[in-house]
């Protein structure tokens, strides 16, 4: 059976304060494509679906739309697992229409109902051809257990105790699948930290204050492959069974250095074979340090560059100038890189003699009047899910106008 494993897709995400619901819907379209090209008969989302537990209206409608025509593909098995980033409630809410496209969701685990995330998979002939271990995030309070001094001993805490215990009871119910389905593979599914993985500045830890990571000896022999989710940066702890498959976009601009990708399976009784599928850039995220006039001015050719050898993708930029010479930073974009190119950027600039940064955290293609700021507020919010009417929306203005009105003539009163 030919299978797609991707997680984190943080649906609802925001980059250099920019809303990326174009970025993201150019992803599951791409995504849906290759479903369909590779004949993908399953689609492993090993959590964190949403960027927030409260995605709002934008981020759903992507989901909503995607699940839509997965089944369109010929994908015949959707399997979706909460990450620590999802919000439950969301996730229930949407059962009726996951039970519409044969979609399953498993939001949450404990010992006691590890049997309930067993999946078997049917091909063509309706017969059990593997089996998939659907384990979401385990939450601390669902799972965290007391310490013994064995387990003290050997460096466990309360959470990582309780998440090897659920495993090993998944494992324990997998193996009897096992026994009636001789040969045939199991997959297991999971939202957490392996020992040694690398974690990216977005990567939120699931214990704080404490060590939230498992080692690779908390996955049984049973599982033949482990859909990882949680860290972004996809790779194998093991070089064998255990593979993240990391975000499909940088969710941070310290993820934008290295290839993202989707992890293609071919599990058959002979074992499963791993292919990565790179995720092609539809937006360009740039953090450029320039420390002189001469690297500054040769920043609109690197980016032309940079955005051809990517098929044209408009740049986000995040821009650092450590020289001298350019009195605003922000001006000196907008004047400089042109906005198909380079259509939003956040500049900072360090002035000679000084030990902190001017003109920090600018947006767009120059410091933002306060109605521009005003408008772009009004926009988010209605970008959240808030519907407003056109009543709605001039009122608000009209009471923004008055108050930015009163407040600079109460300031010019003191001058």
């Amino acid at each position: 059976m030919k299978i797609i494993h991707t997680s984190d897709w943080h649906l609802g995400d925001r980059l250099l304060e920019k809303s990326r619901y174009e970025e993201f819907r150019a992803f599951l379209n791409w995504l849906l494509e290759q479903m369909q090209k590779h004949g993908s008969e399953a689609l492993l989302v090993s959590g964190d679906l949403f960027d927030t537990r409260d995605p709002g209206a934008p981020a759903l409608e992507l989901f909503n739309d995607f699940l839509s025509r997965a089944d369109s593909t010929g994908c015949r098995h959707v399997i979706l697992t909460a990450g620590n980033h999802d919000g439950v409630p969301v996730l229930e809410a949407a059962s009726p229409l996951l039970q519409r496209y044969h979609a399953v969701m498993v939001n949450r685990l404990n010992r006691e109902t590890a049997a309930d995330c067993l999946l078997p998979l049917c091909g063509d002939s309706g017969e059990e051809e593997l089996l998939v271990c659907a384990v979401p995030f385990l939450r601390p309070s669902e799972v965290s257990r007391p310490l013994t001094e064995e387990s003290l001993d050997a460096g466990e805490n309360a959470y990582t105790l309780g998440v090897r215990d659920v495993l090993s009871s998944v494992a324990e119910h997998a193996a009897q699948w096992r026994a009636e389905h001789p040969r045939k593979p199991i997959l297991c599914m999971a939202h957490l930290t392996v020992c040694g993985a690398q974690k990216t500045s977005s990567v939120q830890d699931i214990v704080v204050g404490s060590i939230d990571a498992v080692g690779m000896d908390a996955f049984p022999e049973v599982f033949d492959y482990v859909a990882l989710g949680h860290i972004h940066k996809g790779y194998s702890p093991d070089g064998a069974r255990l593979h993240y498959s990391g975000s499909p976009m940088p969710m941070g601009m310290d993820e934008t250095d290295y290839q993202h990708h989707i992890l293609l399976l071919d599990a058959t009784e002979q074992g499963v074979s791993v292919q990565k599928i790179p995720v092609p850039l539809f937006v360009c995220h740039r953090k450029e340090i320039c420390r002189t006039e001469e690297e500054l001015a040769a920043l609109p050719h690197k980016l032309q560059e940079l955005s051809a050898h990517h098929g044209g993708v408009p740049v986000h930029l995040e821009l650092h100038y450590h020289g001298a010479g350019v009195d605003n930073l922000a001006t000196w974009a907008a004047e400089h890189l042109p906005e198909e190119l380079v259509p939003h950027f956040k500049v900072s600039m360090w002035r000679e003699g000084c030990h902190v940064l001017d003109n920090t955290e600018l947006y767009g293609d120059m410091m933002p009047t306060p109605e521009e700021v005003f408008e772009r507020k009004l926009t988010a919010y209605c970008e959240a899910g808030e519907e407003l009417s056109e009543e709605q929306m001039q009122s608000l203005r009209a009471l923004f106008a008055s108050a930015y009105t009163e407040a600079r003539s109460h300031e010019d009163s003191k001058t």
